[in-house]
């Protein structure tokens, strides 16, 4: 089991927030927290539950908090000790049984610092206190106070081993290779599109080889159509002053990457924001 819950956001909180609303990961959030102020928290799309409110592109483009954090919201397994209680006296046995559990408040969890090793106890914590017993009670409980729910599964024998927990990287390692080891996991998480910028990074002499395998793969990257219908749908429902911001930034982007173009088109954006009874965002 993976033991890291919570990890700082060390990329652009811009960029990643984008990823996050235009891509069709669902196995984490986005949680950023600022002194005084309620926090923010950007969930996969398909996810409908969540009590926080989304945060506004251009705050976070602005840098307008103090932390944010990446929090799993993979299904995890594991396997608890569970004292059979009746009523108020100990029986004095226990049953082992297998939960799954999964973060339902990504905020509580990161302000605890959670991590997967303490959610066991947690667990058996829970179900002591609400009397609960593996093979009879069923459904969802959530605990409060770690941001946590979970459910039984079956029954094990006392004997039977625990789920091991190892690190998310060897002991051994320095910190600069474990983030070159999560630089690059990510990269292959993304796929083919960044396999080929990564090559061209290294290899930017092998362009034309780069393009000849893009056009020769279409059925692998055919996934452009729908990235297309996301950022339409996103573009569709931002406020002017955000589709101002977002405006901007790109031609910033394509300004520093020494597209000719970018610089009129940059003062064009800003001259436009400018004009009365337009919106004042600016960069």
């Amino acid at each position: 089991m993976i033991d890291t819950l919570v990890e700082p956001l060390t990329a652009s909180p811009l960029r990643s927030l984008l990823r996050l609303r235009l891509g069709t990961r669902v196995d984490r959030a986005l949680v950023f927290l600022a002194a005084g102020e309620e926090p923010r928290v950007a969930r996969p799309k398909r996810d409908e539950t969540c009590p926080y409110r989304a945060p506004r592109l251009t705050s976070v483009g602005r840098r307008g908090f103090d932390q944010a954090y990446w929090v799993s919201l993979v299904e995890r397994d594991a396997v608890v000790d569970l004292q059979d209680r009746r009523s108020d006296t100990w029986a004095g046995g226990s049953t082992r049984a297998s939960v799954t559990w999964r973060v339902v408040d990504p905020v509580v969890v990161t302000r605890e610092r959670l991590s997967a090793r303490e959610v066991p106890p947690w667990i058996a914590h829970d179900a002591a206190r609400q009397n609960l017993r593996a093979g009879t009670d069923h459904g969802e409980f959530e605990i409060p106070e770690v941001g946590i729910s979970y459910r039984f599964g079956r029954s094990v024998p006392v004997a039977a081993p625990q789920l091991s927990q190892t690190p998310d990287t060897p002991s051994g390692w320095g910190e600069e290779r474990r983030e070159a080891y999560r630089f690059y996991r990510e990269a292959v998480a993304q796929g083919p599109y960044s396999l080929a910028g990564l090559w061209l990074l290294h290899h930017p002499d092998q362009a034309r080889e780069v393009l000849d395998w893009t056009v020769q793969n279409r059925s692998i990257l055919s996934d452009q159509a729908e990235w297309e219908r996301s950022l339409v749908a996103l573009l569709r429902g931002l406020t002017p002053e955000d589709r101002g911001f977002i405006g901007v930034k790109m031609a910033e982007l394509l300004s520093g990457m020494g597209v000719p173009q970018a610089d009129e088109t940059l003062r064009r954006v800003q001259s436009a924001q400018r004009r009365p009874g337009r919106g004042s965002a600016t960069s």
